[in-house]
């Protein structure tokens, strides 16, 4: 068998390197200081006896702390710091590269063995060895475990343990974007056969750069910095996590010095907080989209006549110009514009309020109807929700809104107990992890996360057929016809394309905002001074 290594197999297999645009800067740095004035001074280092607590504002709580079965963002800026995976996505650039994972060889286009380093402990001392790898993947693919993302899982054949460092995958047909799918952290055998799997949703334990202490629901998780973590031990010795979900108090905590960071900042503080001496501000492209989206296994929106009528019936330039100041872009596909395949020509809808009329009424809603909508807590999603609220009302559609807080309104989006709602999606690096769990048949909810219940058969053939193949010139084909299909169907009706915003405090060192599920994954090189 011949070895390639790690950068070589993926370029020339894969084909995966396109998507290094996606968290390029979007903003140049503030110009160099006046040289007349006097230079700051440099803030004094911690004293390396004395323990370091960063404190981090984020929208919203975690909901699982088992990476297996978690798909939020909050309890993935959890994860990233407890858990270490296979392979993982460089936070920059969003390329794949070896973690717990040294080297790898792909001897044909279904087969990838992974040779581990050696050494790596598991927060209790336990070795991770090729015997975790398996068990972590094996339990990913198992219909009885229940995993969310069991559809990138799916086209494993086989996992083969060669020996304490090497574990060899054997797939059932070539798979385009695997790779990209192998970052989740590893689950410590021994551990979750002893406490069992209810257990890692609330007590999690990996070999990442923190151990898990503590998690008071609503209020604060705590984690400490692993000592035998196999990069080097951080230079943070404990960082808490507080859900904050109204952007006013998350900023004055951030401004006053009760947080060192926050994960979002209103559109119309962002020119001021880059005046603040005491704040730092980072704007990226984001990886993600945020959107509308209905039951389509019920009645009013399992007719596309009346999905339709919802998008004529927003000014959604107007309202995204207003909400984000400018700042982000109307959306109209689920492939983010930094991707290879994204399609920039497929339908739009603007806002055309007679045709959505028309609309209603060809579907028998001539008389208007009330819609049961739902979203979660936040001052940014509550004034989109309420300006669309306003332009429906117009056309007879009339939203009874319903503000939950984040895990409530999550449980409910998987259970199917909406008429309609709005999300978003983050983490995009190949286009399959884009379309492929929202819009793939297969993947309905509550066991996958196409939670709208949509149903197409050529877009699950193309879907099919793109991950597939390693030629990138087919796969884009396939993805824009699926883009043009999904746009005219409006299974989503499509808001902005994210923009991450994000600001820390300059005691907060090596350290800059990233996108979405990245966000948190600099804080283990990161640094605190006085």
């Amino acid at each position: 068998m011949r070895r390639k290594t790690w950068m070589m197999s993926v370029l020339a297999v894969l084909m995966v390197m396109a998507m290094v645009a996606a968290c390029a800067p979007a903003v140049e740095d503030d110009p160099d200081p006046d040289p007349e004035e006097d230079p700051e001074e440099e803030p004094e280092p911690v004293d390396p006896e004395d323990p370091t607590e960063l404190r981090m504002g984020l929208a919203a709580d975690a909901t699982n702390l088992d990476p297996r079965l978690a798909t939020d963002v909050y309890s993935a800026n959890i994860n990233n710091l407890v858990y270490a995976g296979l392979l993982v996505w460089d936070d920059e650039t969003l390329e794949i590269e070896p973690y717990v994972a040294e080297e790898i060889e792909i001897p044909d286009d279904t087969t990838y063995i992974f040779h581990l380093h050696e050494g790596i402990k598991f927060h209790d001392g336990e070795e991770l060895t090729a015997e975790d790898v398996k068990y972590t993947y094996d339990t990913f693919r198992d219909p009885d475990f229940g995993a969310r993302n069991i559809a990138f899982y799916e086209p494993i054949d086989e996992i083969v343990v060669v020996d304490d460092y090497t574990v060899e995958f054997q797939m059932e047909e070539p798979n385009a974007p695997f790779l990209y799918y192998l970052a989740p952290g590893i689950i410590p055998k021994h551990y979750a056969e002893e406490h069992g799997d209810e257990h890692l949703q609330t007590e999690p334990m990996g070999a990442g750069p923190y151990v898990f202490k503590e998690w008071v629901p609503n209020d604060r998780i705590v984690l400490e910095a692993h000592d035998d973590f196999f990069e080097g031990r951080p230079d943070i010795d404990d960082i808490i996590f507080r859900p904050i979900p109204e952007v006013s108090t998350k900023l004055i905590e951030l401004e006053t010095g009760g947080v060192h960071v926050i994960d979002g900042i209103p559109p119309e503080e962002v020119e001021r907080l880059r005046e603040e001496p005491e704040v730092e501000v980072t704007l990226r492209p984001g990886t993600g989209v945020n959107y509308y989206s209905y039951h389509h296994g019920e009645e009013p929106f399992d007719d596309v006549r009346m999905r339709q009528a919802f998008a004529y019936g927003m000014d959604m330039e107007a309202k995204v110009d207003h909400v984000w100041y400018g700042i982000r872009d109307v959306a109209y596909s689920p492939i983010i514009p930094t991707s290879w395949a994204h399609n920039p020509d497929v339908r739009r809808f603007g806002h055309e309020p007679e045709r959505a009329e028309e609309l209603m009424e060809e579907a028998g809603y001539g008389d208007g109807l009330t819609i049961d909508f739902k979203h979660s807590e936040g001052e940014v999603t509550r004034e989109h929700v309420e300006i669309a609220q306003h332009q429906l009302a117009d056309i007879g559609m009339d939203l009874d809104v319903h503000e939950q807080e984040w895990g409530a309104h999550y449980d409910d989006i998987l259970e199917g107990r909406f008429e309609a709602y709005t999300m978003g999606w983050s983490g995009q690096t190949d286009p399959d992890r884009g379309v492929y769990r929202q819009f793939h048949s297969r993947n309905w909810a509550p066991e996958g996360a196409n939670r709208q219940l949509y149903s197409n058969e050529r877009v699950d053939e193309l879907l099919d057929a793109a991950r597939t193949t390693t030629d990138q010139d087919v796969r884009e084909g396939k993805y824009h016809e699926v883009q043009e299909i999904l746009a005219d169907e409006q299974s989503y009706t499509y808001i902005s394309y994210y923009v991450t915003k994000a600001a820390h405090r300059p005691e907060l060192q090596n350290y800059e905002g990233r996108c979405g599920y990245f966000y948190t994954l600099p804080l283990k090189d990161a640094t605190l001074v006085e």
